[in-house]
């Protein structure tokens, strides 16, 4: 009888964290770019009288981390590795505005604007953005988009002038009532006051015209955690059958070095810590599953 055949790892299949407590998955990375558990040892040698090489040596303390290549950008990437507030919308077939929140001043009150909403039979007009309204007098304002990426949606629009204002003439706001941005599918109603802003003021709020699902993600917020949690990984399967799985039981991530290439999907590494789990007393459990064409 011959030697066996060798167990060999190739490529990279999945990582999926997991909660300690309950061992319930928080979602997988399926598009991955590879992955490297690093156990790495420091050294105590002993070196003494003319001697030029140590006499001896004892591993001291093992480094243990795992990186990821990750190309996705789920949820729970940023909860787990941002320690971020992440809050979902459901999906909108007509589109989603955020209410307004005063920026300089008191814009929005009862002499200035009241709210922000999609003007009926408007949706199609919405563009995404982050929008600004400023007031240039007692009664009208002006509005600005930080983006244009959305500007071709509906019915063409363009920046006015290179302060990024979308608004040709400045809008009139009155009592109650309504008036419309544009092109934009974006109404302005007045406060119930007389209205009388103050010049320079502004306010912002936020589009995305028809959408399946928005998840806004707060980071660095005051008191936020880092979150233990355990981790799963998997080589892929090989032709003979034969799977790698390698399970992290404590890891703690942060970090996330998102980039914004031309022309490239966004790419980066996602570094956790492996630490000692006392319950289980290990690090790891690792699993080489032998498929039956592995086999002499």
């Amino acid at each position: 009888m011959g030697l066996s055949n060798d167990f060999l790892s190739y490529g990279i299949h999945s990582s999926v964290p997991y909660r300690r407590s309950d061992k319930l998955p928080y979602g997988i990375f399926k598009i991955l770019a590879g992955g490297t558990i690093s156990l790495s040892a420091e050294f105590e040698d002993l070196f003494g009288g003319s001697n030029k090489y140590a006499w001896a040596s004892e591993a001291k303390t093992i480094s243990s981390e795992y990186v990821a290549t990750v190309k996705s950008l789920p949820d729970f990437l940023f909860e787990l590795f941002l320690a971020a507030e992440v809050t979902t919308t459901a999906a909108s077939a007509t589109g989603t505005i955020t209410a307004l929140v005063a920026g300089k001043g008191t814009l929005v009150d009862a002499v200035g604007l009241a709210s922000v909403g999609i003007e009926s039979g408007e949706e199609a007009e919405l563009k995404t953005g982050l929008y600004v309204v400023k007031a240039v007098s007692a009664t009208t304002v002006d509005v600005y988009c930080l983006t244009d990426i959305d500007f071709s949606n509906g019915t063409d629009i363009s920046y006015k002038t290179d302060d990024l204002e979308i608004t040709a003439s400045a809008l009139t706001i009155s009592t109650g009532a309504a008036v419309s941005v544009p092109n934009t599918g974006i109404e302005l109603t007045g406060g119930s006051g007389t209205i009388d802003m103050t010049t320079g003021d502004t306010a912002t709020f936020s589009v995305a015209p028809a959408h399946g699902g928005i998840s806004t993600i707060v980071i660095g917020k005051s008191g936020a955690n880092f979150t233990q949690h355990g981790q799963m990984a998997l080589a892929a399967k090989q032709a003979s059958g034969d799977i790698l799985e390698i399970n992290m039981h404590k890891v703690v991530g942060a970090g996330v070095p998102i980039s914004l290439e031309e022309t490239t999907f966004s790419s980066f590494e996602l570094t956790s810590k492996l630490l000692f789990d006392n319950c289980l007393n290990r690090i790891i459990t690792a699993r080489k599953i032998k498929g039956l064409d592995s086999a002499c």
